[in-house]
């Protein structure tokens, strides 16, 4: 057992060597730089800005240049070149016995076997019922929402990592104070196996500290198990393979906060929850992410109206050669042709397509509005629970100095043999619960202001 116990204290000063202290804010910096969530969606930023620039690109003129070689077949090509005779006719209609020689491939300024076509034609867009300009300004708000989603996913993994961050803090002391408790058991085991063998107390009181013990163990053995889950899950928030450890922090230094919203109360906690929902209706990420949302749905509902529109064109085709020689010596020519196409009737899909856009557009109004009272639920229970919670510090405050003086009493009585082994094991219990529940609380308000923090994404706040 001294065995296991001496390899236990040896691996874990291993750890603690091969362990790095850091602040919340350079964990919320490291976990912004490795992990490997949010560096997918800052990957989605990079992929929206390109379909912007590809949408743009859609207001700029395509130019191809066109190479085509023709072969015909012996048959066609020589009766291109036989010669007919056609008859000349005088001016009275008559033919005069003359004949004309003609060809098709004379009329056609000579056929070629093989004919090499290189030309380069030139579109330019002129009006497409407003879908190139509708196109690029949905490219820009997906590149907008893309960017909302990483500043989102960034308030996000801050939370989680201050709330893990104060977990681990808080399981450390809860397991440093239960180990305490277990310390304590054991001595006052031992006072009473003492106490037992001069014959001064029961068996069954020795028992009864033997269980308390057990049960110490299970509780330690819990919170240690607990510790090492949100060890895990701390380090894949952060995204590195380097253990690191939270600093220490001074629960304390929340003081003032505490003691503001424990005196929240009436008119103030109402003019306090009106600030925090204008500040949410600004600066929250999620509700700037479904503002987006509700613009683009509207481009989109705007550019099915376009179908119903004409589009003009723009082609101008240059060409190089028309030759049986590919030397880019032969015939050039060029034409300009401006294209106007009207929808007639498309089956009914541009009417279908429509209403389908105007349907997803209210889908996402209700859905923002759902959002954004969600939210304000949110923001509005955040304040609430820190309202108690920081009553509740007061409370476990005073809980605890009781406790502590009634311990004292106890112990000094119990020493004299003025009560009971029950009595001693209450007040025992009682001690280390009400200093458990002091330190989870300190925590859990800490939290708290974060998780307002989180609604409200507003640095100042912090």
């Amino acid at each position: 057992m001294q065995k296991t116990i001496v390899t236990v204290i040896l691996l874990s000063a291993a750890v603690v060597l091969n362990s790095v202290s850091i602040t919340l804010d350079e964990s919320i910096e490291i976990a912004e730089e490795n992990n490997k969530e949010l560096l997918a969606e800052k990957n989605s930023v990079q992929a929206a800005e390109w379909g912007r620039y590809n949408a743009f690109s859609n207001f700029l003129p395509r130019a191809n240049l066109n190479t085509s070689v023709v072969r015909i077949d012996d048959d066609t090509y020589q009766q291109a070149q036989e010669m007919v005779k056609i008859p000349v006719f005088g001016p009275d209609d008559m033919p005069t016995g003359d004949y004309v020689p003609f060809s098709a491939g004379a009329m056609m300024n000579g056929v070629h076997k093989t004919t090499y076509r290189n030309s380069i034609t030139v579109q330019q867009p002129v009006f497409t019922g407003g879908k190139i300009l509708l196109g690029y300004q949905l490219a820009s708000l997906a590149s907008q929402r893309a960017k909302n989603v990483v500043e989102n996913k960034k308030n996000e993994l801050s939370f989680q990592v201050t709330s893990t961050y104060l977990n681990i803090l808080k399981l450390q002391e809860l397991r440093e104070l239960s180990e305490n408790s277990l310390r304590s058991t054991t001595a006052k085991l031992q006072q009473v196996k003492d106490k037992y063998d001069a014959g001064l107390a029961k068996r069954s009181d020795v028992l009864q500290w033997q269980v308390k013990l057990q049960n110490d163990r299970t509780a330690f053995n819990e919170i240690d198990s607990n510790l090492q889950i949100v060890l895990s899950m701390w380090k894949n928030l952060l995204g590195t393979d380097q253990l690191y450890y939270p600093e220490k922090i001074n629960v304390t230094d929340w003081q003032e906060e505490m003691e503001f919203f424990a005196d929240l109360k009436g008119d103030e906690k109402d003019s306090y929850l009106d600030e925090v929902l204008a500040k949410v209706e600004k600066f929250n990420p999620t509700l700037k992410m479904l503002d987006v949302n509700e613009s683009m749905m509207q481009k989109n509902y705007t550019m099915k109206k376009g179908n119903f529109l004409p589009s003009i064109n723009l082609q101008f085709t240059y060409e190089i050669e028309d030759d049986d020689k590919l030397d880019f010596s032969g015939r050039d020519s060029w034409n300009l042709a401006a294209i106007v196409s009207l929808p007639l009737f498309s089956g009914g899909s541009n009417y279908t397509e429509l209403k389908q856009a105007q349907h997803e557009l209210r889908q996402t109004r209700y859905n923002i509005e759902y959002a954004r009272e969600n939210l304000f639920v949110g923001a509005k229970q955040a304040i609430l629970a820190l309202t108690n919670k920081a009553e509740e510090i007061d409370n476990n405050r005073k809980a605890l100095e009781f406790a502590q003086e009634n311990h004292q009493i106890i112990n000094s009585l119990f020493d004299q043999d003025m009560v009971t082994n029950v009595e001693l094991m209450d007040a025992e219990v009682m001690m280390f619960s009400s200093q458990m529940n002091l330190t989870a609380s300190y925590y859990d308000f800490i939290e708290g202001l974060y998780e307002l923090y989180k609604f409200t994404n507003n640095q100042e706040d912090r």
